[in-house]
């Protein structure tokens, strides 16, 4: 590699640094705090005034919660309908959270801005998902928003500032995820949703099948 492609790399490595520093609204100092390179360390790297060394680059890519890899392909996020993920019937990864089992779809991409789901719902009272929220009322709060969709059955949808609604098959749902809520099966049988989160604290590509 010449003078010149050495600089170029280094420029177009910065700018990706760069730009996913901004899309995850981290400054300079935050990001500083995140992997313990100095602000001034990384603004010279985004410039491409100077090039991080393998262990810089790990650091980095952990303070911004990335693989290394998307570190140094461009590509990856700055053409994002390229990006393709298919979950087949019946696959996907299965973790149960308190009274739902979820199936989280398309798990594979990385820097997802959805979190796509099937969700079997199996509470049926407040009650029985009380001890599994972190509210005293039952009902979940996070960021983000969401929307769901009755796959099968029936369910009700608790909300805090909302009297309970039912929704059947083929009925859909769009909340804030900040105010309080909570999914409940409304009969005897286990209420399947098609649930997406924009929240993505979970993180299903660390579980196993």
């Amino acid at each position: 590699m010449t003078e010149v492609d050495d600089k170029l790399s280094s420029a177009r490595l910065g700018e990706r640094i760069k730009q996913i520093r901004r899309d995850k609204a981290l400054t300079l100092s935050e990001l500083e705090q995140r992997c313990g390179l100095r602000a001034s360390t990384v603004s010279k790297i985004e410039r491409g005034a100077i090039s991080p060394s393998y262990a810089s680059l790990l650091r980095l890519a952990k303070g911004l919660e990335v693989e290394p890899a998307e570190l140094i392909q461009p590509q990856v996020d700055a053409l994002p309908k390229t990006r393709r993920s298919i979950t087949r019937n019946g696959e996907g990864i299965g973790h149960s959270i308190g009274s739902h089992d979820y199936r989280f779809l398309c798990s594979e991409l990385t820097n997802k801005k959805m979190c796509p789901m099937i969700a079997t719902v199996h509470a049926k009272e407040m009650t029985e998902i009380r001890g599994t929220s972190a509210r005293a009322d039952g009902l979940f709060s996070h960021e983000g928003e969401e929307t769901l969709f009755v796959v099968k059955g029936q369910v009700v949808l608790h909300t805090e500032f909302y009297s309970p609604v039912v929704l059947n098959e083929g009925d859909c749902a769009y909340i804030d995820s900040s105010m309080g809520h909570a999914c409940l099966k409304g009969s005897e049988e286990d209420a399947v949703v098609f649930w997406v989160c924009t929240d993505l604290a979970f993180k299903p590509s660390e579980w196993n099948n």
